[in-house]
């Protein structure tokens, strides 16, 4: 079963998702990428769209897969100038009713996981969460590099994680994986 939704209709009751499991499409409108643009502080959404595929998965809540898609405008954090990014992020989650109790395995892999408490997930509100954690932290448009160099810093050795020296400045040592000591990676 396929479906297209409109972006403001793209709540579904996850009880009602049959076995075999369903399709949808979402395609963000214009007042739709306006909306998402200011919510996320951007210049402009220029395209916007998730397809998802929903199956049921017994015991454990509501399996969602898909891909997310999004051209958008921002600004480069170097030189100020519009530019453009384009997102192509695959969506892998677990709508379940109640939070999961913790594993006993720390070690285990748990799926990432949309807690929806009365059975309804908002898959265009997940789309936009994807899309934020998807988005460039620092975007840099082609001219960036060049800028820095008129200032004189070196582009070439702007570190891709900020924080990864921070911990020998602290004292703390890190192995050559980037691993702190306890079990987290450097920024």
């Amino acid at each position: 079963m396929t479906g297209t939704r409109r972006w403001g209709k793209a709540e579904i009751d996850v009880a009602t998702v049959p076995p075999g499991g369903i399709s949808v499409d979402l395609s963000a409108g214009e007042s739709d990428r306006r909306a998402i643009a200011d919510r996320l502080q951007l210049q402009a959404v220029e395209t916007c769209t998730a397809t998802f595929a929903l199956r049921p998965d017994p015991g454990r809540g509501t399996w969602v897969e898909g891909r997310l898609s999004a051209r958008l405008t921002r600004r480069c954090v170097v030189t100020g100038d519009a530019m453009e990014e384009r997102i192509d992020q695959p969506v892998e989650c677990l709508v379940v009713v109640e939070e999961p109790a913790p594993s006993e395995d720390d070690t285990a892999e748990e799926p990432d996981y949309e807690v929806a408490p009365d059975g309804r997930v908002d898959l265009a509100e997940l789309a936009v969460q994807v899309l934020a954690v998807s988005m460039a932290a620092y975007p840099r448009g082609p001219g960036a590099d060049e800028a820095l160099a008129a200032f004189g810093a070196p582009a070439a050795n702007i570190p891709d994680k900020p924080f990864a020296d921070l911990g020998a400045r602290m004292g703390i040592a890190a192995s050559a994986d980037g691993d702190n000591g306890n079990g987290d990676k450097g920024c």
